[in-house]
Order: C-alpha cells, then structure tokens, then sequence
C-alpha cells in the first residue's frame, strides 16, 4: 500500500525501516532520503511504525 503518493513510499519500505530501528516518520524520511511535501502521509508513516513497533513488542 503507498502511504506516500508524493515519493511513492510504501509501507512495506516503512517497515523495513522500522527493522532497521527507525522509531518516527521524521527518521523514516530522513533514511529515505526526502520530505514529506505535502504532509497527508504523515500521520499514515507513523500508524504504520507504531503497528510494527507494537507486534514487535509483543
């Protein structure tokens, strides 16, 4: 699924991220490599750190 339409990011990159030890969207779009332009996925990059940090977790 993309969460970012801007740059084309998908959750299964934001995932990997979050493998790698990424723990925000700001970090996430650092490693990436950009910013987020418009910032409607924000939120989205985030939910989707936290899911993965929280199974991680448990």
């Amino acid at each position: 699924m993309y969460v970012c339409m801007c740059h084309g990011y998908t959750d299964s990159q934001i995932r990997r991220l979050v493998e790698e030890g990424v723990t925000s969207a700001a970090e996430a779009y650092e490693r990436l490599g950009e910013v987020p332009e418009c910032g409607k996925c924000v939120e989205e990059a985030q939910a989707v750190i936290d899911r993965v940090r929280g199974a991680a977790a448990a």
